[in-house]
């Protein structure tokens, strides 16, 4: 994966920022230090004279976040957003590691495409890129793809995406391959039937489910359900679910079409409720970039789908957090912790050892959405003109700044 490259040795000091990081129990004023790609020192740190140093006064310093569900769309369809744009807009908006969905052209169900995603990411992505697979060949719903060869590839969990297995045979199947596999399972939600039955086999097989784009009180009442009752379920929900509802759309508007559409008031309502609560564990972006032209379409006509990696946590920080809905350990946990957590990662982490990647968050930036400024290719995005407050100011990958201001420092290029 291409990073900006740095001497050996080299370290970076972030001095006089808030360190905030529920997992570790940090929350207070405190100094961090990295060198060679890892943390090697946290609170109270005495500058060795060759550090780099950021002044981070105002700013509170995070783990780099998790996005779960991203659509990158390379290889096959570049004309929407390939993974070099797809990834800077990520580091644009303070995310160090992204999770790709798998519809690209052809989907991603062989270990060869695996390997492919993978192959491009190395070379183009500015943040590290883990690749999701099938659940079924061609994402057609009959026949279960090689989760063990898949998993063995590099894919980190598997999805059909926008397309839910119908048959709770093949459904029954894919379980007992995932556990087999240790492949965990991310299906998009496709009402409250599909929820049930799903949350039913994860129940009969023993295996984890993660429920993607939750939207639906119903939906969040069964996942609330399911873990009352110490079953493997886990959901997420994004920041345009938890943002707007259908009331907020104008009509005609292909920006604002998206899969699942807006709901109303009161589930908007229910998914911020369950999010406070604990009971949806994730906030991924479900970045589902389209050109131009496709969305001029009309919106019958024009894909479904908005983007956000650049707009997430802003959005979060200004519907949510400003207005005291939820709170930052909450959001925070649910980008950092609760991600890792569905995949079985390690989580990012404010501690000595772990890997320097960091962004330093400016809760009180205020901005207006400039789609035509972004970083992707794609322009529909439904927060468009909208004022924003908070904003990531530097990205930090591996110990080395990828984001400074809202530019990219590219590799081999001077932060």
């Amino acid at each position: 994966m291409s990073t900006p490259s740095a001497a050996p040795g080299a370290g970076l000091l972030i001095t006089g920022g808030r360190l905030f990081d529920p997992a570790s129990g940090l929350d207070g004023p405190g100094d961090l230090l990295t060198r060679n790609g890892s943390i090697v020192a946290v609170g109270d740190v005495t500058p060795a004279g060759a550090e780099e140093v950021i002044d981070a006064s105002g700013l509170w310093v995070l783990p780099g976040l998790i996005d779960l569900h991203v659509h990158l769309r390379e290889p096959g369809q570049e004309y929407k957003e390939t993974i070099a744009t797809g990834t800077r807009a990520a580091a644009a908006g303070g995310f160090t590691t992204v999770v790709c969905e798998p519809n690209t052209a052809p989907p991603c169900d062989t270990p060869e495409r695996v390997g492919r995603v993978m192959q491009i990411a190395e070379h183009d992505a500015i943040v590290r890129v883990l690749p999701k697979c099938t659940i079924t060949v061609g994402q057609q719903g009959a026949e279960v793809t090689d989760l063990a060869a898949l998993r063995s590839a590099g894919a980190v969990a598997a999805s059909d995406d926008g397309f839910a297995v119908g048959s709770a045979a093949v459904m029954r199947e894919a379980f007992a391959r995932a556990k087999a596999a240790g492949m965990p399972l991310t299906v998009h939600v496709d009402g409250p039937a599909m929820v049930e039955r799903d949350i039913g086999l994860a129940e009969e097989l023993g295996w984890p489910i993660h429920f993607s784009h939750v939207s639906l009180a119903e939906e969040a009442e069964l996942i609330a359900r399911a873990r009352s009752h110490g079953l493997p379920v886990t959901g997420e929900v994004t920041p345009h679910h938890l943002a707007l509802s259908r009331d907020d759309a104008p009509s005609n508007d292909a920006n604002f079409k998206m899969n699942p559409p807006l709901a109303s008031a009161a589930d908007r309502a229910a998914v911020r409720s369950a999010l406070a609560a604990g009971v949806l564990t994730v906030v991924a972006s479900d970045h589902a970039p389209h050109s131009s032209e496709e969305k001029a379409r009309g919106y019958d006509k024009a894909p479904a789908g908005v983007i956000g990696l650049e707009t997430t946590v802003a959005v979060l920080w200004t519907y949510l957090v400003h207005t005291g809905r939820v709170t930052p350990d909450v959001l925070c946990r649910a980008m950092t912790a609760g991600p890792a957590s569905v995949l079985g990662i390690v989580a990012p982490a404010l501690r000595e050892g772990a890997p320097a990647d960091l962004v330093l968050f400016d809760p009180e930036r205020a901005w207006v959405v400039d789609p035509e400024q972004f970083y992707s290719k794609a322009r529909n995005c439904p927060f468009a003109e909208r004022k924003l407050q908070g904003r990531a100011v530097i990205t930090i990958r591996s110990g080395l700044i990828i984001m400074r201001e809202g530019s990219i420092v590219e590799p081999g290029a001077t932060a």
